[in-house]
């Protein structure tokens, strides 16, 4: 049993998860009471935040771990979690205890009711004062959805990120990528550095006006960081990285595919302007090589070579397919997919075609989701000739695939968060 699993933790986890039933409500007057009750923790240590649409955890989980080499006390902010709700706060890799968690739910319970706080607020101002109780020399913050009205918002950072923008939350942020790129740049502080991950030259163009109208200081993250000489290998990427006046051969990254090295390249040019952080050679190196983010490709079995990664949105399942792709040109890779209920998928097909293996649908188990069937009329439509099998059963089917899929076959399991908690037991993996 996990620990946030633990009998005396399941009343505070239900009242916190019931929060949700509050929804989304845009504004930061509720999260900025209640921290103002708490003694605005936010302002006692220094503050990295990082916003986008795909590559937000990953980034943050660089950054954290080269500030960790290179000899600081750092708390990590990110969400959602995989297994357990205390995945979501951690300080230098250690999760929150579950005493912190029910402390902090039962000392501020009747303030987080009279302000109608939403379970995001709730959880970042627990996730804030946890820092600051444990004297955190940097809190690296990854925004929830948006920026602009996130409640991560609050802080005055040393440093923001914007990673690569595309179209998801279309129903909170704006069915338009200049719409949700102005959310995002909501977290864009005058004087502040604001670092740019690659985007589409117009994603990149409308955020370099925002940023600069906003009185940011606007840097480009390829301009900044230089990626050469990249090996790619089934678990990891060797890589030499070139910034300001250091250059690293042979950096041995265990986060792999393009949109990966991306996220190095956001992650790393960020920290360089930090102000008063120096970072030798050596401490970038020692950071890079240690960073762990599970669900990222994340290797589950060697035979059959089973991959599960969280990618939810066609962007992100794209980037993964097109990984895959560069370490197994050749090779077939099946595929299991499920998808959340709110998310798109009319080009779906188009994006695994590239696979090449046979496509076994599902649904999340517990959770809102596209029909498997209905996914699977739009990718026949799409990939008339390949093999495709429907069950919405996940338990079912990974069961099935144990028979099915051959030692030496690749499969992928991708498509939501959510599928964590039965993929990653059903493999004997633990996130401890």
């Amino acid at each position: 049993m996990s620990s946030s699993d633990a009998a005396d933790l399941r009343p505070i986890l239900n009242y916190l998860y019931s929060l949700n039933s509050r929804g989304i409500k845009p504004g930061l007057e509720r999260i900025q009471k209640l921290l103002d009750a708490i003694g605005n923790p936010q302002n006692a240590y220094k503050v990295i935040h990082i916003a986008g649409t795909n590559g937000k955890g990953s980034t943050c989980a660089i950054m954290a771990n080269v500030l960790q080499a290179a000899g600081y006390r750092v708390g990590l902010y990110t969400s959602p979690h995989l297994l357990n709700f205390n995945e979501r706060v951690r300080i230098d890799g250690q999760k929150i205890p579950d005493a912190e968690i029910a402390l902090f739910t039962e000392s501020w319970r009747k303030l987080i009711d009279e302000l109608n706080c939403s379970f995001f607020e709730a959880t970042t101002a627990m996730a804030l004062d946890f820092f600051k109780k444990n004297k955190v020399d940097y809190a690296v913050l990854e925004t929830g959805m948006g920026g602009r009205f996130d409640a991560t918002n609050v802080t005055l950072p040393e440093v923001t990120v914007i990673t690569p923008i595309g179209r998801d939350h279309q129903e909170f942020l704006g069915r338009r990528l200049a719409q949700i790129a102005y959310e995002k740049a909501g977290i864009v502080k005058s004087g502040i550095p604001c670092i740019v991950a690659r985007q589409t030259p117009r994603v990149l163009n409308f955020l370099s006006k925002e940023i600069n109208a906003s009185g940011g200081d606007f840097y480009y993250a390829p301009e900044q960081c230089q990626i050469t000489n990249i090996q790619r290998f089934p678990e990891r990427q060797v890589l030499s990285l070139i910034v300001n006046n250091l250059k690293i051969d042979t950096v041995k990254f265990p986060l792999i595919g393009d949109h990966q090295l991306i996220n190095l390249q956001a992650a790393v040019s960020a920290l360089m302007r930090v102000k008063d952080l120096e970072l030798s050679a050596e401490v970038l190196r020692q950071g890079i090589t240690g960073v762990i983010w599970p669900g990222r490709l994340h290797i589950l079995s060697h035979k059959p070579l089973i991959y599960f990664d969280v990618g939810h949105n066609q962007h992100g399942i794209r980037q993964v397919v097109k990984a895959l792709k560069q370490i197994f040109p050749t090779q077939p890779v099946h595929l299991v997919l499920a998808l959340g209920s709110v998310k798109k998928y009319d080009r779906i097909g188009k994006i695994i075609q590239p696979l090449g293996g046979d496509i076994y649908l599902t649904e999340i188990p517990d959770h809102p989701s596209v029909s498997a069937e209905i996914l699977a009329d739009v990718i026949r439509k799409q990939i008339p000739s390949r093999l495709i099998y429907v069950d919405n059963k996940l338990e079912r089917l990974l069961n099935f695939l144990e028979i099915q899929i051959k030692s030496d076959e690749i499969l992928l399991i991708a498509g939501s968060h959510y599928l964590a908690p039965q993929v990653l037991p059903f493999y004997g993996v633990s996130l401890t």
